[in-house]
């Protein structure tokens, strides 16, 4: 990411927990497309935004101690809760630097570059791909994982959840993010002078009753409210974030509500030739 505006979602003790209970919803998912992507057993990978660091141990875990992660992201509150959850986890084969992405340097290439949920957050990811794959050895793997906002909202929502999850996407929207950037995977890699890439979608389904599954929505609200509030989307009473969590999960246990389908998740993969 290039300037302090471009991460709608801003830099705070909320959005980091919110960020690690997304990595829990989202965990197999960006697991399975790793998997698939070859990342294994004694490689060298760099992940780039990786926020509070759950992409880099996830890594971390599929490279084991021949391995390495290094995990970059330009918010230094991130890096440094990763640097902590890094020491208390015990994960002694990651790093993490705090550097913007379009001026990352290192001084040795890498096996993997991968990365989850950034590509949307940025102006041309075509160029930041085709500058990361200068860190990539010959033969090596850039993997990413990208959301498909177009299915944010599943058919049958109650009235509020609607309504949460349309705040929520206009306010993606009017930050500048490309809803819809797993779709896209393709011809951003193609762009940056890529193979085209191998690709696979899925989907996380929670229960209904499930308290996380309405904090997740909730968190995104309380860090898109500054983006609600002047793009004149919602006001911070019509949102009433710290009741919004409880009151959508009312709202789909009064409505009989058994699951809750999260988007869609676009993972894409390529060899550097």
């Amino acid at each position: 990411m290039s300037g302090a505006s471009d991460y709608a979602l801003g830099y705070s003790t909320e959005e980091e927990r919110r960020l690690t209970l997304q990595a829990k919803m989202f965990e197999g998912l960006t697991e399975d497309v790793l998997r698939r992507a070859g990342i294994g057993a004694g490689m060298n990978v760099l992940d780039i935004g990786c926020g509070p660091g759950d992409v880099s141990f996830l890594a971390a875990r599929l490279v084991g101690p021949s391995g390495s992660v290094v995990g970059v992201d330009r918010g230094e509150e991130s890096t440094e809760t990763a640097r902590r959850r890094a020491k208390s986890l015990g994960i002694a084969n990651v790093a993490f630097a705090t550097a913007d992405v379009s001026g990352f340097e290192a001084d040795k290439p890498f096996d993997a570059v991968i990365g989850r949920l950034i590509l949307l957050y940025l102006p041309d990811p075509s160029k930041t791909l085709h500058r990361l794959s200068a860190h990539l050895r010959p033969g090596g793997v850039m993997a990413f994982q990208e959301m498909d906002m177009s299915t944010f909202l599943p058919p049958g929502s109650p009235a509020l959840m609607t309504r949460a999850l349309t705040w929520v996407y206009d306010a993606f929207g009017a930050a500048g993010a490309q809803r819809e950037m797993g779709p896209q995977l393709p011809d951003i890699f193609i762009n940056a002078g890529l193979p085209r890439p191998e690709m696979v979608a899925g989907q996380t389904v929670t229960s209904a009753s499930d308290p996380a599954t309405y904090a997740m929505v909730a968190g995104l609200a309380r860090s898109l409210l500054p983006v609600m509030e002047r793009a004149k989307i919602a006001t911070a009473e019509e949102v009433g974030v710290d009741t919004l969590a409880e009151r959508l999960r009312s709202e789909a246990i009064e409505k009989g509500q058994s699951v809750a389908y999260w988007p869609r998740m676009v993972g894409a993969w390529a060899r550097k030739t």
